[in-house]
């Protein structure tokens, strides 16, 4: 009889314990384990940005005036382009105008410092190279040079002053971390990055052959040091 006593005993307060712990708990647990990055994602839209380059009749150089849109436009892709440049052309296959000015372009693009893998070419057929065109010329078909553009999506944190002190539901301050979340998406140099990671550059063969070849000879395989460079060790600093 005094075991069975002390069974219900314990089986009692097990449950009073366990009606504690069921208070403690917020009406939502699934929305209570969220934390401010599930809450706040930091994510980025993007939209088609184009810019036409009309070349005149018989030319194949670029204008003054595309020149300054192009390198306004070049400016525009690298603070929120999606690392890649597309060139788009109507012409005609094998036509040395339309290459002339596809090869103007590309080196006006490559002096304003985009790189070679960031620069795709994508042909379109001349509509009135085949049956029932209108028989203009292909190299005088218009070239597009577009990018993705992308914009980080950001949060409206106006809901600081909410009640803070009364908090039967046990659940997280709605404003918590919103704050933190758009300073952190406001030092993104490139909302393109959030989207897809940067392509990897080529790598520099003559720079790997000539480190190995002084690693073979003995000598330093560290690029030479300007006049103005210290030359002792980072750990002779605390020293000094």
């Amino acid at each position: 009889m005094t075991k069975m006593m002390h069974f219900f005993t314990k089986l009692a307060a097990a449950t009073l314990c366990l009606g504690y712990l069921a208070a403690c708990a917020g009406p939502n647990p699934l929305e209570a384990r969220l934390d401010p990055a599930t809450q706040y994602p930091i994510k980025a839209d993007s939209q088609l940005v184009t810019q036409p380059v009309l070349f005149p009749s018989g030319q194949i150089t670029l204008s003054k005036e595309d020149k300054a849109s192009l390198n306004a436009f070049v400016k525009h892709f690298y603070k929120s382009g999606g690392h890649m440049l597309e060139i788009r052309q109507t012409a005609t296959t094998g036509d040395p105008q339309a290459e002339a000015r596809l090869l103007a372009l590309r080196r006006h693009l490559l002096r304003q410092g985009v790189q070679n893998h960031e620069i795709a070419v994508r042909g379109i057929a001349d509509p009135g190279s085949g049956s029932g065109g209108n028989g203009r010329s292909g190299g005088d078909g218009p070239i597009i040079v577009s990018f993705e553009s992308f914009t980080l999506k950001t949060f409206e944190c106006n809901r600081r002053n909410e009640q803070s002190a009364y908090n039967p539901t046990n659940m997280s301050h709605p404003d918590f971390g919103c704050s933190l979340r758009s300073g952190l998406a406001a030092i993104i140099a490139n909302p393109a990055d959030i989207a897809t990671p940067r392509p990897m550059q080529p790598a520099d063969s003559m720079r790997r052959s000539r480190v190995h070849q002084n690693y073979r000879a003995g000598l330093a395989t560290e690029a030479a040091r300007g006049d103005n460079e210290a030359g002792g060790s980072i750990r002779t600093l605390g020293n000094n």
